[in-house]
């Protein structure tokens, strides 16, 4: 396999022997760049694993609910989970009790997210086609629609949608299953660079330090800002929607891609 500089323009279609950045830590999405059909593969449980034991800190950052970003800080390997598009971290203290730690104080984040919602009846009541997330009721600050998930869109569908949200002024992301649509001056980026200073981290260490893992429309923070950046193969489908391409795509799907990824971090770890 041939070393690939860093910096060349066109995309990667396998992963380097060596990589130029010394990675500590790694965001990952986690829908369909962790998952694959639905599903957390072991051979991808057992790369967050070895990756923790390597000390190259794992952060997921995803759209997904406050709950499910509970469970995941609660029982994976990872240092800390960033949800709802950034509007949270949730984190372990010394004590091992979960910490969040809020885009917006408790007063504006509960008022916008009741507007939001009375959006979300209207746009569900106006769109015969459009179904709210199942996990809804989980979520703190955002309202989330099912595009692929257990409802299934045409393209048509979803560009009425995010024409609709933006129309009121929302933030709306297509991921590979959801439409996530918020209202604050954050997204999946923003939170991240605020968790890494909130880690003592530099902006000159997390440029060199920093590593992200992605598929979709979704992640396009995350490519803008980060410049050692992977996405998994199924994200060629999301290609033409992204600003900045990742560096790198890996061969297989969803969690097994990025197996590929923690393969490479890791060899280059040792």
């Amino acid at each position: 396999m041939t070393h690939l500089n860093f910096f060349e323009t066109e995309l990667a279609l396998e992963l380097p022997d060596t990589i130029n950045h010394q990675v500590r830590y790694l965001f990952t999405d986690v829908d369909d760049t962790l998952t694959w059909q639905g599903k957390l593969p072991s051979n991808t449980l057992r790369a967050l694993e070895q990756l923790a034991e390597a000390g190259i800190q794992v952060i997921p950052v995803t759209g997904a609910c406050a709950g499910w970003c509970d469970c995941m800080v609660r029982t994976w390997p990872v240092s800390a989970v960033i949800g709802e598009n950034g509007a949270f971290w949730m984190q372990k203290n010394a004590l091992g009790q979960i910490k969040t730690h809020y885009f917006l104080d408790d007063i504006r984040r509960r008022q916008q997210h009741e507007e939001l919602l009375l959006i979300q009846d209207q746009l569900l009541n106006e769109f015969p086609f459009a179904r709210a997330t199942a996990d809804q009721r989980y979520r703190e600050t955002d309202i989330a629609f099912d595009i692929h998930q257990q409802h299934h869109n045409s393209d048509e569908e979803i560009a009425i949608l995010i024409k609709a949200l933006e129309a009121h002024g929302i933030h709306a992301r297509k991921s590979s299953i959801h439409i996530n649509a918020w209202r604050g001056d954050y997204d999946k980026a923003s939170t991240a660079i605020a968790w890494l200073k909130s880690q003592g981290v530099s902006e000159q260490e997390f440029m060199l330090q920093v590593a992200f893992v992605g598929d979709s429309a979704n992640d396009i923070s995350m490519f803008d800002q980060f410049k050692m950046t992977f996405g998994v193969a199924n994200i060629r489908a999301f290609l033409d929607l992204l600003n900045t391409p990742p560096r790198f795509i890996t061969k297989k799907n969803g969690g097994f891609g990025f197996v590929e990824v923690a393969n490479c971090l890791l060899k280059h770890s040792i």
